[in-house]
């Protein structure tokens, strides 16, 4: 369609695209009189989740981590839970009230509350505390630890594993437990009312709550799954909650017919919310705190136990440090054994020196030297030099020992001293029998004797430590391998303390981080409505009025596009695939400013035109130009058209042949052809009816009157206007389906009128009634008449399929009754009045901006 065509369209139908919108309007606006106040309260909320303080330093939240952050607590305060959570605090709240307060609950809602609740509800509501439940309630809650205080508690009991032994170093108190929750001052308390006592009030909660979980058809569960407008979950639903940007801040919207429920859902439902998110928070830490603490006393327990069995075992087997004394042990048993072996090569040497020098003395001083008192006092000697190696080889650094040693040795020198004396008595001898100097010998053989004394007691000692460190390394060989086992066993019950000590460690830190991060504040407290919501009155007037003017305009649209109207040339070449010959107009009763007879005439001119420029294909020229106008059905305008086509030929020096079928022949042709008698319509073809029965409708609505004006000289029967010679009427008997040539359906009485030049033949409709083929063949043009509202089928089309197989050539299609705008496709612009402004409108779509005379 063409921005004209539309425009047409819509100016067609103006009245009723304005009415429609108006008409729709003014129903909602009445059915809208009476809105539905809502009023609406915000708060905002601080969450800390991106931008937030943390106690662990390099702690990093990625973008997506932030986002489901922000998810988990936005579906946390969309949660079922905490939405029952609310309800059930909100009708406590309201239920507590001794009468209505406009703050917290209108008269209206207050009334209707009332008068649904049953009796046996004021049961559970508990207005008053007595002083002794309170203190009974204070101990309870004091008893009842929080799972912050609990987890407090567990930590600063392992802290007496960690630091047990940090004694007089600065160190936090047991009692002095730092929690972040204990940071968190912000509390809606204050917006609570005020005659409500906060036990009583949590007492009454938790009676509804165990009232509600009882069955599903008690008051309370009926009240919350129901669809009240404001304890349901339905009406909680529609809490509004989002994220400011990318801020750390959540804003919560909530609407409500109370501007006091309003307010105080969104109170309740920040201190559930903010409960519940530290719950949630804090307890999945918290579990974790307890099992590594649980670990870490388990741990500390091992660790203990391995560490007594290693003290058991050192005090057992008297050691101090094994690793130190093993190694002293080896390296005193080596020294002693190359000590021990020394002083025997000392003693055989020592031996064999003494027998020499014996040997020289001779056996009379060997009498003298194996004296008694010698004898004595060597044997004294023996024994103090035994007892003095003893002495220095076993014992330290004990001064009772020092003392002893000190005496010994003093004993030992006198010893020596008299063994000198009496061997120096011996010297008077003189010499031996080998005349060496028995003096000389003397002396050697005295330190020799002495030299051999001490080394042989020395040797003794040795030996008996020797044996000492034997039975010593008995008890070190399966000592060491114990204690390495034990250690080893220490070892790893110390990794693992500290192990699960530094994931105790990390958990208490998660836990204190917890805390920090669920500690959500309001920012912006709920604030009280004072005015109602603008009504969406005017929108709904609004899109009521465009959805019907869109709803009508598409329509039409619609119609017009899926019309299968003849209706114009354009639309009509879409389905008849010949050429088109010419239209003609409707002829109603009233065209305006139009002159009508021009716009007939001129039409009916280019129509005649048009038909003397279709080639003749008779084989005789002197033959008359044959025209057969058919249509697919009756009552297309084919005798109409074919009079004032005659009149125009006429008028154009032309001798005319009209040819008409019988209407009374026709009939009874096919009631003799039908199997069965049927009631046919009658032909109302003559009947005249100047105006149209919705005629009145039709202005009402703004359309133009559809009217046909029978008695216009263009609706005339040809009959009355053309001479009785130029109109015929033949009869629809068996020679009529016979028939070749005109000839033979005009009847023998009037074969002797003149020879004309154009002979129009109009045969009965397609659909209904059979038609001579010979004669279509024989036919100069085929013309199908059809009006511009023929609503062209598939049964038009196969009809006229058939019919084109019977011409010698392609037929040409006639438009009858086609709207005054589609004339202007052929004629251009019609020949009436217009203003300046419709001129200029009208050549501004079609882009026409110079169109007049310019020299």
């Amino acid at each position: 369609m063409s921005i004209i065509e539309i425009l047409r369209l819509l100016r067609k139908h103006m009245v009723l695209l304005i009415m429609t919108p108006l008409l729709m309007a003014l129903l909602v606006g009445y059915l809208t009189r009476k809105p539905v106040l809502v009023y609406s309260s915000e708060t905002t909320l601080y969450t800390g989740i991106a931008s937030g303080s943390s106690v662990e330093m390099d702690k990093s939240l990625s973008f997506f981590a932030t986002n489901t952050a922000f998810d988990n607590l936005i579906n946390v305060i969309k949660s079922r839970e905490t939405q029952q959570e609310v309800a059930i605090r909100l009708l406590a709240q309201h239920l507590l009230l001794e009468k209505y307060d406009d703050k917290y609950i209108s008269r209206s809602s207050y009334s209707a509350l009332r008068k649904i609740t049953p009796q046996h509800i004021e049961l559970l509501i508990i207005r008053d505390k007595l002083q002794g439940d309170g203190n009974k309630a204070n101990k309870s809650v004091r008893n009842t630890p929080s799972s912050g205080s609990a987890t407090q508690g567990s930590i600063s009991n392992t802290d007496n594993v960690v630091s047990g032994d940090s004694t007089g170093r600065d160190t936090v108190k047991a009692d002095e437990n730092f929690s972040f929750s204990s940071l968190d001052t912000a509390s809606n308390n204050g917006m609570q009312p005020l005659s409500i006592n906060r036990e009583a009030f949590e007492l009454t909660v938790q009676n509804l709550k165990a009232y509600m979980a009882l069955s599903d058809t008690n008051f309370v569960y009926k009240l919350l799954y129901f669809n009240h407008p404001h304890y349901s979950f339905n009406a909680l639903s529609k809490i509004k909650v989002q994220r400011i940007g990318t801020s750390d801040l959540v804003k919560l919207n909530y609407e409500s017919d109370d501007p006091g429920i309003c307010q105080q859902t969104l109170v309740l439902l920040t201190e559930v919310c903010i409960k519940n998110y530290k719950g949630i928070k804090e307890n999945r830490s918290d579990a974790v705190v307890k099992y590594f603490e649980y670990q870490v006393k388990q741990a500390a327990a091992r660790l203990q136990v391995s560490e007594n069995r290693l003290l058991k075992f050192n005090e057992e087997h008297n050691i101090i440090n094994y690793y130190e004394q093993s190694k002293a042990v080896a390296i005193v048993k080596e020294d002693l054994e190359v000590s021990y072996h020394n002083m025997r090569i000392k003693l055989a040497g020592t031996k064999a020196a003494l027998k020499r020098i014996e040997d020289k003395l001779g056996n009379q001083q060997q009498i003298q030297l194996n004296n008694a008192a010698i004898i004595e006092k060597r044997n004294q000697l023996g024994e103090i030099n035994s007892r003095i190696a003893t002495i220095e080889t076993v014992s330290g650094s004990d001064s009772l020992n020092n003392q002893s040693l000190v005496i010994l040795k003093a004993k030992a020198d006198k010893l020596k001293d008299d063994m000198r004396v009496i061997v120096n008595n011996l010297y008077n001898y003189g010499h031996t029998t080998e005349g060496l100097p028995i003096n000389s010998l003397l002396s050697d053989w005295l330190k020799n004797v002495i030299e051999y004394e001490d080394t042989k007691a020395g040797l003794e000692v040795l030996g008996d430590r020797i044996t000492d460190f034997q039975k010593q390394y008995a008890v070190y060989a399966p000592a060491g391998a114990n204690i390495k086992r034990i250690e080893r066993e220490i070892s790893v019950s110390e990794q693992e303390f500290l192990e699960l000590l530094h994931g105790l460690n990390l958990a208490k830190l998660k836990l204190q981080d917890a805390e920090l991060s669920s500690s959500i504040k309001a920012v912006d407290q709920p604030f009280f409505p004072l005015s109602p919501n603008p009504t969406k009155r005017k929108l709904l007037v609004i899109v009521a009025a465009v959805f019907g003017f869109i709803i009508l305009l598409g329509t039409i649209l619609a119609m017009e596009f899926f019309d299968k109207t003849l209706k114009n040339p354009r639309r009509a070449s879409k389905f008849l695939k010949f050429k088109l010959v010419g239209i003609f107009p409707k002829v109603f009763l009233k065209t305006g400013t139009l002159n009508f007879p021009f716009v007939a005439n001129r039409l009916l001119e280019i129509l005649v035109q048009n038909l003397e420029l279709i080639p003749k294909v008779t084989i005789n020229p002197n033959e008359p130009r044959t025209i057969v106008f058919f249509s697919t059905l009756s009552r297309e305008g084919k005798s109409v058209l074919m009079g004032n086509i005659a009149l125009k030929l006429k008028s154009l020096g032309k001798r005319v042949l009209v040819l008409n079928y019988s209407d009374d022949t026709l009939l009874r042709s096919e009631t003799s052809l039908a199997s069965h008698t049927e009631s046919l319509p009658v032909n109302t073809s003559n009947v005249k009816m100047n105006r149209h029965p919705l005629s009145f409708i039709s202005r009402l609505l703004g359309y133009s009157d559809t009217s046909v004006d029978y008695n216009s000289p263009f609706l005339s029967d040809p009959e009355s206007i053309l001479h009785e010679e130029e109109y015929i009427s033949y009869d629809i008997n068996s020679g009529y389906y016979s028939s070749v040539s005109y000839k033979d359906l005009i009847p023998a009485e009037k074969l002797k009128i003149p020879v004309p030049d154009v002979v129009m033949i109009e045969i009965p409709d397609l659909l209904s009634s059979a038609y001579p083929a010979e004669l279509i063949r024989s036919a100069s043009v085929s013309i199908l008449v059809c009006r511009a509202n023929h609503q062209w089928t598939e049964a038009d089309q196969g009809a006229l399929e058939g019919f084109m197989q019977c011409t010698s050539s392609e037929p040409h299609y006639l438009i009858n009754g086609v709207d005054l705008q589609a004339v202007e496709s052929v004629l251009g612009d019609l020949p009436k009045k217009r203003s300046w402004l419709r001129r200029f409108f009208k050549r501004l779509v079609r882009f026409q901006f110079f169109t007049g005379y310019q020299p």
